[in-house]
């Protein structure tokens, strides 16, 4: 279903709710503490015990007594004996009482949380504390509990377009979320909740009455209209703001999973000189590129739509940062160790490995199946860029052929600068005519070059130089520049892209494993042919070598085009999306980064923070989430709330091209880079597939009755 409340009961959704309204359910309270009959104090707790009383019927037909629930009690009362059963509380009176109820939802999007959602019921003016493990979605404990005749809860749309769409509702359905790191607690409804700001602060006020933690929690802001009238709020309740959380994450899960491998410290930038397959590397920084390896550990943020966070996500390797990384007590003990490294959505942990283990782990994560890249060398054309299509990587590579796609896509909020491909036989003219390809084949034939990293780096680097010595042909420099004249606008700068077959591919992505330059606009040709010769010596780059062959790729056939593209200059930031969710299964949308121009979000200085948006394309026409602020803005929004909208249908116009009839579960989406103009005009730059891999904490959320 659209909003990914699913079942697995052969009933639709309608007749479940027509059933609860005919034989309405009785949640069962939450237990704390040894079960004692009615007015019996156990012993217990910092207060002198918690007391256990029958519960008043608060359900319409229910019977006085049909389970129990605290009453008072100590902030730690009852710790040691939390029952797990049941179904809510009325009010939460201890530390006991919460840790009973809350949640550690690996799916929230900032990690060392505990949530607990509350369901206030305004056709009686309950509240209810759900058993959050148990009762992950509001919708599934109210079509449980409380539908009931002439009240009856409706089917999962119709629920959501009257209990999140409209001021006139029966529910308020919040989160209270505990942010351990902050030391902060927040009321939250979510973005999609359009509950105007006077009623929001009253359902806040109440809820707070019922809470031991009443002089700390804040009311955090994130619908637009909340957003708009921050100021307002704050006079009122106290605020917390996406910012003030996001200023104080310590630890950031970038892409989740376990690692096996040599815990390394690594003080500078890693090469591949100093960076094995085998290695769990701690960086002091975030690094532009980086090796293969088996994990990552970075001391500062990362930018999550980064190259290294992608290349991390394409390649199964656990990613995360930790802000005192490199002093951190317990790394520091397992320096050098052989150790097995979990990362998930809330927590991270380390620990000694066996070397069975370890070898188990690395032999399952490599492909087991060599890969032959697509080459068609007779095709001589200098296609222009929207006549290509994704079937002609095979002649003008994955990252031409994609971009020539998206340029189809007229009407759509968005431009694809011009251009056209030098295709591959060009570069394998260059290799061919300048007696290249015989040396090249001669290393890749040698036992040297296949066993020894230094001797094979060193050849590479060979190579690269070989090609960018070499005399390009005077006559492909006529027609590049022939076509350059008739597609680039006159006094533009002329950009030169990678366009090979082993990237930008399903299940191989090599960002940032080649090269691009520029030209100016009133070039030699000289310059030219030095822009040609270094975008066709880059297939040869050491650490794309390495992980193409870590992916069994296989090197003969892989080949260099050549996307020459009118340059978009003065660009006022850079960004980059995924057309999902990457933090929760259950509500589709697009995760967007965004950083101002010199600080480009695949490849910002280390430390550097982007624009972090969620944009929920379910329900139409959709709602902004903002997860962070530029560190370059100054806390300007370097897209509002109306741009974000028109990029994400953009956004979704590409999805749909490339994935025709797919939906969001299964995972499959696309990765694209864009720029924002001056004059705010939308351009895409590249579009790639990406594949969400959620973990067990990220997956559809079932509902527990069926």
């Amino acid at each position: 279903m659209k909003n990914g409340l699913r079942s697995r009961s052969s009933l639709t959704t309608a007749a479940l709710a027509l059933l609860c309204a005919c034989t309405p359910a009785r949640p069962r309270a939450v237990q704390l503490g040894p079960v004692a009959s009615s007015g019996v104090i156990v012993s217990g707790g910092n207060a002198g015990g918690v007391i256990i009383q029958q519960r008043p019927p608060t359900i319409p037909g229910e019977d006085a007594g049909a389970s129990v629930i605290v009453q008072g009690g100590g902030a730690d009362a009852g710790v040691g004996a939390v029952a797990m059963d049941g179904d809510f509380l009325p009010r939460i009176d201890s530390e006991a009482a919460w840790n009973a109820l809350a949640a550690r939802r690996e799916r929230d999007n900032a990690a060392h949380t505990d949530t607990v959602k509350v369901v206030m019921d305004l056709s009686d003016g309950q509240i209810y504390f759900l058993q959050t493990r148990r009762w992950e979605i509001h919708y599934f404990f109210i079509r449980r509990f409380l539908s009931r005749p002439g009240l009856p809860v409706a089917d999962a749309e119709t629920f959501w377009r009257r209990e999140y769409l409209s001021n006139e509702r029966r529910f308020v359905q919040a989160s209270l979320v505990r942010y351990r790191d902050q030391n902060v607690w927040a009321f939250e409804l979510i973005a999609q909740d359009v509950y105007d700001t006077e009623r929001s602060i009253a359902a806040f006020e109440r809820v707070r009455d019922r809470l031991y933690f009443a002089r700390d929690l804040r009311f955090r802001p994130i619908a637009a209209q909340h957003m708009a009238q921050l100021d307002r709020i704050r006079a009122r309740v106290p605020v917390v703001t996406t910012d003030d959380l996001f200023a104080n994450t310590r630890y950031q899960a970038l892409n989740t999973g376990d690692a096996y491998g040599y815990l390394r410290f690594h003080t500078a930038a890693p090469s591949a000189a100093n960076v094995r397959r085998t290695d769990i590397v701690v960086l002091g920084e975030v690094p532009l590129d980086l090796p293969v390896c088996a994990g990552v550990i970075t001391a500062q943020l990362q930018t999550p739509l980064s190259h290294i966070a992608i290349l991390s996500a394409n390649r199964g390797t656990p990613n995360m940062a930790l802000r005192e990384a490199m002093t951190n007590a317990q790394l520091r003990a397992l320096e050098g160790r052989l150790v097995r490294l979990t990362v998930n959505g809330q927590e991270w942990s380390v620990a000694a490995a066996s070397q069975r283990d370890a070898d188990a782990a690395w032999a399952s994560r490599r492909p087991a199946n060599a890969f032959t890249p697509e080459l068609d060398e007779r095709f001589s054309e200098l296609r222009s860029l929207g006549d290509l299509r994704r079937g002609d990587t095979r002649i003008a590579g994955a990252k031409a052929a994609q971009l020539g796609e998206v340029a189809r896509l007229r009407g759509q909020g968005f431009r694809v600068p011009p251009g056209f491909v030098v295709p591959f036989s060009a570069y394998l003219a260059h290799l061919r005519g300048n007696h290249i390809d015989a040396e090249l084949n001669g290393y890749l034939r040698s036992p040297s070059f296949a066993d020894n990293p230094q001797a094979r780096e060193q050849a590479l680097r060979n190579i690269r130089q070989r090609i960018r010595s070499a005399p390009v042909d005077p006559a492909l420099l006529r027609s590049v520049r022939a076509r350059i004249g008739q597609i680039v606008a006159r006094g533009a700068r002329v950009r030169l892209r990678s366009s090979t077959n082993a990237e930008d591919l399903e299940g191989f992505n090599g960002a940032g494993l080649y090269s691009s330059t520029a030209i100016a606009a009133s070039f030699t040709d000289a310059q030219l042919a030095d822009g040609l010769r270094d975008v066709w010596s880059s297939v040869w780059n050491y650490q794309a070598f390495e992980e193409r062959a870590y992916y069994r790729i296989a090197q003969e056939r892989v080949a260099m085009a050549v996307l020459v593209q009118e340059s978009v200059d003065g660009a006022s930031s850079t960004g980059v999306a995924i057309t999902g969710n990457p933090f929760d299964a259950n509500r589709p949308g697009h995760f967007i980064n965004l950083q101002t121009r010199d600080e480009g979000v695949t490849s910002a200085s280390t430390g550097e923070i982007p624009e972090q948006d969620l944009y929920y394309t379910y329900p139409a026409p959709g709602f902004v989430e903002r997860l962070s602020s530029s560190s370059r803005a100054g806390g300007r929004q370097l897209l509002n709330d109306a741009e974000v909208r028109s990029l994400a249908t953009a956004l979704t116009a590409i999805h749909n091209a490339f994935i025709p009839g797919g939906n969001w579960l299964d995972g499959r989406a696309m990765d694209i880079e864009f720029l924002v103009t001056p004059s705010r005009e939308i351009v895409i730059v590249q579009a790639r597939p990406y594949r969400i891999v959620w973990d067990g904490g990220r997956r559809y959320s079932e509902d527990p009755e069926r």
